[in-house]
């Protein structure tokens, strides 16, 4: 309790005299009379109905009260537990890494960390201060240190030449080639006489495929395409040669028999024509026929696709 002297003083006066004799920071004063809160501290006390020989009363605010609790009990939470701000997650980490860099890393190696007279730490590098060991390596794992590391090692790569160089990425340039067209194509159906398989064999012509290359092919399978709808019945058997357009041919989704003797390619320098025959395993579902390949073939997207 307090006895006020002056119905004509500002409720500050009067914070600031419980402040001075109890002890009480004015932030964490509660000033009530009769049941009402003295909130604005430049109002007189008059205006509150405090007269001469009244008494106040004056309790201690707990300061923040539920913000920051988790009121939600959130996984992870502990109920009436504060959460922690972005700042404080950064904190953290911070100090993770710090731990684990001071296990990992050995200063006395480090020719930049450097312990003056005043028992501080200095990065003789980027000419910093830093109280701690653990500082320090926060700040060699910073973008600044990096940076000046950087700087340095291109300064004396470019001072003395017979250091060895940092090795650039080396870039392989893609060559552009333009299409001619289609290429000619030959395509056989047969029945091998001793085991039934059925084969197709594929003669490919380019005249004009450029020096030193040889046609590829590959199988695609009816859902990689982006030329016709899917059907899972089919399947494709591709051929590429710049500067020629890849081109494939559709045929039935049946099993490959690459065996000895069942699958074969050959290029043919001297004609530069491009063979590939192969047999299909037989099945329960074999009916004896076998499905003609496209008679056109169709022309598909860039080999490296």
């Amino acid at each position: 309790m307090l006895n006020v002297a002056s119905p004509d003083a500002p409720v500050f006066c009067i914070q600031k005299l419980i402040q001075e004799q109890e002890g009480v920071a004015i932030a964490e004063q509660l000033v009530s009379f009769g049941g009402n809160v003295l909130g604005n501290p430049y109002r007189r006390i008059s205006a509150y109905g405090v007269q001469d020989g009244c008494t106040v009363s004056v309790a201690v605010r707990m300061l923040g009260g539920s913000r920051g609790m988790d009121m939600q009990n959130r996984v992870g939470n502990k109920p009436g537990s504060g959460q922690a701000s972005s700042a404080q997650t950064q904190i953290d980490r911070r100090e993770r890494l710090r731990k684990l860099a001071m296990e990992t890393i050995d200063l006395s190696k480090d020719k930049f960390f450097m312990r003056n007279h005043l028992g501080s730490y200095e990065c003789k590098l980027c000419l910093t201060l830093h109280n701690t060991e653990g500082n320090y390596l926060a700040h060699t794992q910073g973008k600044r240190h990096q940076t000046n590391l950087a700087r340095r090692a291109a300064r004396e790569a470019r001072d003395n030449p017979a250091l060895p160089q940092p090795l650039a990425r080396a870039r392989v340039a893609r060559k552009k080639s333009i299409k001619i067209g289609r290429p000619g194509y030959k395509v056989t159906k047969q029945r091998d006489p001793e085991t039934g398989q059925r084969s197709l064999l594929f003669e490919v012509s380019y005249p004009e495929i450029e020096e030193g290359l040889q046609p590829r092919h590959r199988f695609m399978s009816a859902y990689e395409q982006h030329v016709e709808a899917p059907d899972k019945k089919y399947q494709y058997v591709l051929f590429a040669a710049d500067p020629y357009e890849t081109i494939g041919f559709k045929v039935p989704n049946q099993e490959i028999d690459k065996s000895e003797g069942k699958f074969f390619t050959n290029w043919d320098v001297q004609k530069l024509v491009f063979s590939l025959q192969l047999h299909f395993k037989e099945d329960e579902t074999d009916n004896g026929t076998l499905e003609k390949p496209s008679g056109r073939p169709k022309t598909f997207a860039p080999w490296e696709r």
